[in-house]
């Protein structure tokens, strides 16, 4: 979809148009998605966090500029939502329950260490690439996009998404390799 047809989309959305909203919404549900995963790991997180973003950005409508392109204002309100969601998550703590409200039995303690010890590495690390290099990671890694259009939805060219996706592959795969040593070394 052209930039100019996802303006028009813009506008008819302002003007109350909720095919045009059905539309808009497909086609960014996938890159909100991906935006908002780059700061939160959990996937009701996501989920939810990509569902208020659209309510945001709904919200928002009649401040948005249409001379201005529609994605990165939409990204940035995403974004703003995962930021608040962090922020909430350091302020209260939650044990799982389960739907009778009993907590959710846990799996074999040393399974659940393990794949515990490696989620939180693998975040820990993806938490210490740069914004916009894990936003263009999880758009092209993640959701697979072309450069070029990991481009247009960041506002960078594909040359600077093919940069950012390099170093936070590079990034990763040497914090990482350095975990995997660590642990052999221990003999884990």
């Amino acid at each position: 979809m052209r930039t100019r047809t996802r303006t028009a989309l813009a506008r008819r959305v302002q003007g109350g148009d909720r095919q045009a909203l059905e539309r808009l919404v497909r086609r960014y549900i996938r890159p909100v998605h991906a935006v908002v995963a780059s700061f939160l790991s959990d996937p009701s997180q996501i989920e939810d966090a990509a569902q208020d973003a659209f309510v945001r950005a709904l919200g928002a409508m009649d401040r948005y500029d249409p001379r201005r392109p529609f994605a990165p204002w939409l990204y940035q309100i995403a974004r703003n939502v995962a930021r608040n969601q962090i922020e909430a998550q350091t302020r209260r703590s939650t044990e799982p329950l389960t739907a009778d409200g009993a907590e959710a039995p846990e799996p074999a303690p040393d399974l659940m260490a393990e794949r515990a010890e490696m989620r939180a590495r693998v975040e820990r690390e993806l938490g210490h690439v740069p914004e916009q290099r894990r936003t263009a990671f999880r758009l092209v890694d993640v959701e697979g996009m072309a450069a070029g259009e990991a481009g247009r939805i960041m506002g960078i060219s594909p040359g600077t998404v093919r940069a950012h996706v390099h170093h936070a592959r590079r990034q990763l795969r040497e914090a990482l390799a350095e975990y995997a040593a660590v642990t052999k070394g221990n003999g884990g």
